[in-house]
């Protein structure tokens, strides 16, 4: 992506790309992300690896989860990624890899992803060379994308294995020691992710009670005229 990019030039590729209204709920949620996105991706020292991949791919699922139609979801996705210079196959299939983690015996995967093991197994290589990657490069552009990204990794896994919540911290903990990542900053920006995946979700309730409400009356205004 061209660092010269302004933000208003990503949002503009945004809108040329998907012209369509936005319900109101997730109009500022889109607007939030885009910006941020932006602001990571023409930074100099960001560098485009599959958690990053799997990051934008998970925020935006979780956040865009109740959206309706349902059926646009993909299209605003595409024109989302179209516009910070990405290409949504292109990111789902290098994503895809590391969501297949699951599949492979956990304490391996754990320990090739905390640099404490060689791997013996295809889909490994590509992980221990991406993260080695991060752990050796000083200038590494950490984001709350990359942690999400990363936390969705080990928390697929975790669960595969029954492991209990506590055991999955120990194991993002160790997977962010191995990088040269501040844990309780990766803490900080999952707890923030959450809580704004949960203020969507009880808006969107409001919205859903009140439209219903409001569709009651609507009924029992049109049952009355008519029996009259």
């Amino acid at each position: 992506m061209n660092s010269q990019r302004t933000v208003s030039t990503t949002k503009q590729a945004f809108f040329d790309a998907y012209s369509r209204p936005i319900n109101s709920i997730y109009r500022r949620v889109i607007d939030e992300l885009l910006v941020e996105a932006h602001l990571l991706v023409v930074n100099t020292d960001f560098r485009y690896d599959p958690l990053f991949a799997n990051g934008l791919l998970t925020v935006y699922n979780a956040l865009m989860e109740g959206y309706r139609p349902a059926e646009q979801r993909e299209a605003i996705l595409r024109a989302f990624v179209a516009a910070l210079g990405f290409d949504l196959d292109q990111l789902e299939a290098d994503a895809q890899p590391w969501r297949s983690l699951s599949l492979l015996p956990a304490q391996e995967v754990f320990e090739v992803m905390a640099g404490t093991r060689e791997p013996s197994v295809g889909p490994l290589l590509a992980v221990r060379d991406t993260l080695v990657g991060i752990a050796q490069n000083p200038r590494f552009k950490y984001s709350r994308l990359f942690a999400v990204g990363l936390a969705n990794i080990v928390e697929q896994v975790a669960r595969a294995a029954g492991l209990s919540e506590k055991d999955r911290l120990e194991r993002l903990q160790q997977v962010a020691g191995y990088l040269k990542i501040d844990f309780t900053r990766i803490k900080r920006d999952l707890d923030l992710y959450n809580s704004t995946i949960d203020r969507i979700r009880r808006s969107k309730e409001v919205v859903d009670e009140l439209v219903a409400a409001d569709r009651r009356k609507r009924e029992e205004r049109a049952a009355s005229q008519s029996g009259g």
